[in-house]
């Protein structure tokens, strides 16, 4: 039987001399502490009136149909409607270019008092149209607002980042609520580790609720 001859290229190789395997690069503490600070949000109902020395952002200065959500504010604020109030706030409720017309306005950060009640009305509006026929169409406007990659650009000025992150909660919470079926939509959609944070803060709430409310159901 003949001996076999190893040459370099024959030899098996040794651990050390084995190709080293690359790691993952380690997520960056600082920025995955400042993903999680802006996926908090700032819960637009409950903000502290915005100013800004930057003019109004031009969606919400140009929006054109700021007569029907002023409108529609309007009626929101009162504790009773009277028939043409009703009869004003349907009309609103099922035209649905109006409604489509919102999601530029969920997608942009307000920057002074009159734009942020302009988003809190659309929000309102769009939450609302959720029990209404137009359901669909609502759900495919939060659809694009959960989609809407703004909260991720680290180019954004931040408070603009938690403003909207804060309106992407709103949108989850309320498209989930709406649609118990919307997970496996909701998770596709999500643009990137700062929705996906927000949107786990959102499951988080909700279960938290769920407990909370069989721990009173309990008691009683």
């Amino acid at each position: 039987m003949g001996l076999t001859v190893m040459t370099e290229k024959s030899k098996p190789e040794t651990e050390s001399q084995a190709a080293p395997t690359q790691e993952a690069p380690a997520a960056n503490p600082v920025e995955t502490e400042k993903e999680t600070a802006i996926a908090a949000g700032t819960k637009p109902a409950a903000m502290d009136v915005i100013t800004s020395s930057q003019p109004m952002p031009v969606v919400f200065k140009e929006f054109k149909q700021a007569r029907d959500l002023k409108k529609y504010a309007d009626l929101s604020r009162k504790a009773l409607l009277l028939e043409p109030d009703k009869i004003v706030k349907r009309r609103l409720l099922k035209d649905e270019d109006f409604l489509k017309s919102l999601e530029a306005l969920l997608k942009t950060a307000p920057n002074d008092e009159e734009s942020q009640q302009m988003q809190n009305s659309a929000l309102d509006f769009v939450f609302e149209a959720l029990n209404t026929d137009m359901k669909s169409a609502a759900i495919e406007v939060l659809k694009n607002v959960v989609a809407d990659a703004t909260v991720e650009n680290s180019a954004v000025n931040e408070m603009d980042r938690k403003v909207l992150a804060g309106v992407k909660a709103e949108a989850l919470h309320n498209w989930a609520a709406a649609d118990p079926s919307a997970e496996s939509s909701i998770n596709s959609l999500l643009p990137g580790p700062v929705s996906q944070k927000i949107w786990a803060n959102v499951k988080h709430q909700h279960e938290s609720n769920l407990g909370e409310s069989a721990m009173l159901q309990a008691g009683q």
